[in-house]
Formats: C-alpha cells, sequence, structure tokens
C-alpha cells in the first residue's frame, strides 16, 4: 500500500479541527496505507513551523515547509491541504511526487484578515490546477465549473462504533451546541432565541455569551464526543448568512446523528442532499425566526417521537458517514492514480 505524506498546517496533538483529519487517517491505516504528518506538531513526523503571531502564520509556515521537503525522504503520494501548497509544490514537482489538494476549511475571517486569506486561498487553488492530480473537497460547494480538476467528496465522518453509550429517558429533550465558539458563528443569536442550550466548545466567544447568561461547558477531547453527545436529544447548528457558509459540510451534524440526536441547522450544500430525511430539520442561513420555529416544533412533538427520529438519524450516520464509508471515493482515487 502506498505511503502518503499528509501536510497541514493544523496541530494535530490539540487543535480543535483536527478530528477530521484524525478520522481519515486512521481510516486509511486500518486498510494498510502509511501516513507521514508534515504539521506544526512537534511529536508526530516532520514538524514545520507556523507563527502564532497576527499576520505571520501562513508566511512562517511557508517558508518552513520549504526548507523541511527537501530533506524527507519521497513518499508514493502526498496530501497537500490548501495552506501549504504554495511552501510544498515546487519541491513535489520537481521530484515528481503526485499530489492532491485537501480543501476541508475555506476561509472564514472577515476584513482585512479574510481578504488576505482569501488572495492565498485563490492562490492555492491556481495552482493546485496546474500541477495537483486531484482535488479531496468536502462538498461540491468547493468545485465550480472552472477549476477543471478531477476531484472526489470527502465529508466529515464519525467513528460510529465509538458512539455506544445509552441514552437516558427524558420527560423534556436537551438541546446543545458543540463546536467552536468564534464571533464569527454569531452564536449569540440562538441565545436571543430564549432557548434553554449547553454550548460545549472553546473560542473568542465564550464570555460574550456567558455574560448573555448561557451555559458554556469547556471543550471536550474527542473521545468524550460521543459521552457528551449522549446527555441531550437535540443538535443544534445556526449559521450567518454569509458566503462562505454555504459551502459547509458540518462534521457536527454526523455526530449529532451519530450520537442518536435529532438536528436542526442551517441549510447549506453538504447537508442538502439529505433535506428529507425525517431526523434532520435544515433552516436558510441566518434564518433566526424559521431556526426559532423548528426548534418549538420538534419540542411540542414530544419525546417519543424525538427518539424515534434519534434511532433514525443513528441509522442514517452508520451508512452514510462512519468513516469507513466516507473514505472511500479518497482511497480509489489514491490507488488508482498510482497504477
Amino acid at each position: 500500500m502506498p505511503s502518503i505524506l499528509w501536510i497541514t498546517h493544523r496541530d494535530i496533538s490539540s487543535d480543535l479541527t483536527r478530528t477530521s483529519r484524525l478520522g481519515i487517517a486512521n481510516e486509511l491505516e486500518k486498510r494498510g496505507h502509511s501516513i507521514i504528518w508534515m504539521s506544526p506538531t512537534e511529536s508526530i513526523g516532520h514538524f514545520v513551523f507556523r507563527s502564532k503571531r497576527l499576520g505571520f502564520g501562513h508566511k512562517s509556515f511557508t517558508r518552513s515547509i520549504r526548507k523541511s521537503i527537501s530533506k524527507i525522504e519521497s513518499p508514493d503520494i502526498a496530501i497537500v491541504e490548501w495552506t501549504a501548497i504554495e511552501g510544498s509544490y515546487h519541491e513535489l514537482h520537481q521530484r515528481s511526487i503526485p499530489w492532491i489538494i485537501m480543501d476541508r476549511s475555506p476561509p472564514t475571517s472577515r476584513g482585512i484578515a479574510g481578504k488576505i486569506q482569501q488572495h492565498q486561498y485563490q492562490k492555492a487553488w491556481k495552482i493546485a490546477r496546474k500541477f495537483s492530480i486531484g482535488a479531496a473537497i468536502k462538498s461540491k460547494f468547493h468545485i465550480n465549473s472552472t477549476h477543471n480538476i478531477p476531484y472526489v467528496i470527502v465529508p466529515g465522518g464519525v467513528d460510529c462504533s465509538t458512539f455506544d453509550f445509552d441514552r437516558k429517558v427524558r420527560n423534556t429533550p436537551n438541546l446543545m451546541y458543540l463546536g467552536s465558539i468564534s464571533k464569527v458563528r454569531e452564536l449569540e443569536r440562538l441565545v436571543h432565541m430564549g432557548l434553554e442550550i449547553k454550548f460545549v466548545g472553546s473560542g473568542d466567544a465564550v464570555e460574550r455569551l456567558r455574560s448573555l447568561g448561557a451555559q458554556v461547558d469547556n471543550p471536550c477531547s474527542s473521545k468524550e464526543v460521543p459521552f457528551i453527545l449522549s446527555q441531550a436529544d437535540i443538535g443544534l447548528l445556526h449559521l450567518p448568512n454569509r458566503s462562505e457558509w454555504r459551502g459547509a459540510s458540518p462534521l457536527k451534524v454526523s455526530e449529532y446523528a451519530a450520537a442518536g440526536m435529532c438536528v436542526i441547522s442551517s441549510d447549506v450544500s453538504g447537508l442538502s442532499e439529505f433535506k428529507h430525511e425525517e431526523w434532520l430539520t435544515l433552516v436558510p442561513l441566518g434564518d433566526d425566526s424559521g431556526f426559532l420555529s423548528a426548534t418549538n416544533d420538534l419540542i411540542q412533538s414530544g419525546m417519543d417521537e424525538i427518539r424515534r427520529k434519534g434511532e433514525l438519524a443513528k441509522k442514517w450516520a452508520i451508512q452514510n458517514r462512519d468513516w469507513s464509508v466516507c473514505v472511500n471515493d479518497l482511497e480509489k482515487f489514491i490507488i488508482d492514480s498510482l497504477n
């Protein structure tokens, strides 16, 4: 089986977004592939430096990759996240190492930082169209007709075997949001709806939510997620009406479903094809009144109905979002590319 170099700007020992990366990598390793990491993680694989100083992250990361990649043994193929393309593509091309652009997180920042990131993002895709063998993306939203590049979709998945906690019988449903609590997600809008929600996570909006009276618990490890979610019945994901969220394929919805929860979520491209599932209610991005109405309707349907739909969610997750399913197309693309 091929050796795969995976270059990411994320610290895969502690970053909150590492879950999908590790899920994909672990499934590939189960199938006999070897993963070699290059990341800002000192304890794993090849370390590359990425400054945490505002405005210096991308430049320092690019420079560090260029220094490090020339010294490593050639893999059979590389998975390169868009943030790492500028620093790696030249050496990969010089050594005739085939590589795939991995796009799991397009820029979501606003203001000057957002404009800079968008420029870097567009530059990465321009390089990928010329030098890569294809792309691995979260949803079709990340590919448009002008990209002219082979691609496979790798949605946010879960290891469904870990979601085996018994759900307590409750008279009224518990509502939960688990994930990044950042200002760009505008989660205070959920608080203003007057719903009793437990938030679990970290980010620059935690104190803001707490000042509004919301219950915000500290983030949990990925191993703790199944147990934490077993304590709730309805998972919420309400996103602002901004273009960068339209292409989301949220991992948290997969986790909610695997835990046997009903889900009320903003309507994003990664979920649209499942809009007729009974356990899933989709609401237009930024539609506060529609989101509140959908939540109240589900609560009023009663716990028996909520539990019934939750069981359907669990079955859906096993069939559609277990990593054993999500990684199939990517593995086939890798193997076919090397034959």
